[in-house]
């Protein structure tokens, strides 16, 4: 049975560590945990659980603290955790099954870390991590930030190689917003000082670029990602996260033939890679390549995951987004029914899309279903935010089928509810100018709108029109009201 050490480094964890250990407790040989500095009584919880307590000085490097446990672990590999990780039993299942039967072969295995959504992220990012490696006295962590293992020279002296798993570690240390935002800020902090130390190393590249092109700087993040992708070990996974965002920043820099050229690139490197093809669909769409961008979305639909994890990738880039962006593509070609398909099944997966409930809204009017309009409604009012849209819809299914009094009735009802909101008045106006029965009712809803909303051009159009008419006594022609929009323009 071989001997298997966990190695995690903490500061201020009390209140994460019991979950971390608890689920790694029964696996291990030993627990070390490295403090770097606590103030809080992470020391005596970690030692509760039976851990070995390691002080070490915070010295702004996750690769310093993370040696510092392998320097002390007895083990013959290291697992290593952080505190707010967690393993659920269907993973620990899969440990217990893989840890008496580690490879001679092999110098890691490769785990995916999962962080859920969040509310400043707003998806979940898979990345691949070697969770789990063979104790070797050339096998280090490095950087300061977003550290790696040194295993790759160690492959290519032909030393071992490394072997993927389905094990999943989910992380939940972005779930806060405060203390993602403190997080952010000293991760930028220490990946200048490893910038400053190794500015030419392709993944301190690849991780100031990423940070570029998250603070909207894509001019500048193009040459260091384009100076990553031509350094990168071959056989690194990083590439792949190289090309997407190669390809973010041209897309970002709107030169998106030169994205889609990347693109395309990457995708001949890495078939069927989940961002790059989610990426080239997007970018055929914006270039008015429809059965293209259809093709890409499909094969993401329908082809196999391939076997290579990129860095923090969406696993709903192959479910629900996709097929939102596909129903999108159908609607824009005029295809109502396969875009309301395509926006029904999103929904399955995610009953909380509320853009999806509001294509399935409009795909109603389009063709008339009006029970299923109804259901859309109900489903939409239980959203947040959505209790406007859910009676809009009502209304203008109304409209639609010339029923103005029940339009009429729930417009007034949503304008006294929502008073500072323009849609449900601009829609009570189209409902008394297609009714065409009190045009002075008419002429104060576009009043009313005006009041709110005085560079509203459409309502302006229709009150010109409407009085220069009233002022002729004769019935109103040529006000412009649309009874399958919500919108004026």
């Amino acid at each position: 049975m071989p001997r298997i050490s966990l190695c995690v480094i903490v500061r201020d964890e009390e209140a994460n560590l019991p979950s971390c250990l608890a689920a790694a407790a029964d696996l291990v040989e030993e627990m070390i945990v490295v403090d770097t500095g606590s103030t809080d009584r992470s020391r005596e919880v970690a030692a509760s659980w039976g851990a070995r307590v390691v002080d070490f000085p915070w010295s702004d490097s996750f690769a310093a603290a993370r040696n510092e446990g392998l320097r002390h672990a007895a083990g013959d590999w290291i697992f290593w955790l952080d505190a707010d990780d967690r393993i659920d039993e269907t993973n620990r299942a899969k440990l217990r099954r893989l840890f008496p039967h580690l490879s001679s072969e092999v110098l890691a295995y490769g785990m995916i870390c999962q962080s859920p959504p969040d509310s400043l992220l707003g998806w979940t990012r898979n990345v691949l991590q070697f969770r789990l490696f063979r104790r070797h006295p050339r096998l280090r962590w490095r950087y300061r930030i977003h550290e790696q293992l040194t295993i790759h020279e160690l492959i290519d002296e032909g030393l071992g190689r490394i072997q993927d798993t389905d094990i999943v570690i989910q992380h939940v240390g972005y779930l806060d917003p405060d203390r993602l935002r403190g997080k952010q800020q000293r991760n930028r902090r220490l990946l200048e000082l490893d910038f400053a130390e190794n500015p030419e190393d392709p993944h301190v590249l690849l991780q100031v670029g990423w940070s570029l092109v998250d603070d909207g700087r894509p001019a500048d993040a193009l040459p260091l990602l384009q100076r990553a992708l031509a350094r990168a070990h071959p056989q690194d996974t990083a590439i792949i996260k190289l090309y997407n965002l190669v390809v973010l920043a041209y897309t970002r820099l709107g030169r998106c033939a030169e994205a889609l050229e990347v693109a395309q690139r990457g995708l001949q490197r890495f078939p069927d890679e989940t961002e790059l093809l989610y990426q080239q669909a997007l970018l055929r769409m914006g270039l008015g390549d429809a059965a293209g961008a259809e093709a890409c979305f499909r094969r993401l639909l329908t082809r196999p995951e391939p076997p290579y994890v990129t860095m923090g990738v969406d696993p709903a880039l192959r479910g629900w987004l996709a097929r939102y962006n596909l129903g999108v593509l159908y609607r824009d070609q005029g295809r109502h029914a396969e875009a309301g398909e395509q926006w029904r099944a999103v929904v399955r997966e995610k009953p909380d899309y509320a853009s999806a409930w509001l294509g399935l809204a409009e795909v109603c009017l389009t063709l008339g279903r009006w029970p299923e309009l109804e259901e859309v409604a109900r489903q939409l009012e239980q959203l947040p935010g959505q209790e406007l849209a859910a009676e809009c819809f009502r209304a203008r299914g109304a409209m639609a089928r010339r029923e103005y009094a029940l339009a009429r009735q729930r417009l007034e009802a949503a304008i006294a509810r929502w008073p500072a909101a323009l849609e449900p008045r601009i829609l009570y106006s189209h409902a008394l100018l297609q009714e065409g029965r009190d045009w002075q009712a008419a002429e104060r809803a576009l009043r009313d709108i005006l009041a709110l909303d005085p560079t509203n051009r459409q309502a302006q159009h229709n009150w010109a029109v409407l009085r220069e008419l009233l002022a002729q006594q004769r019935p109103p022609s040529g006000v412009a009201s649309d009874p399958g929009s919500a919108s004026l323009g």
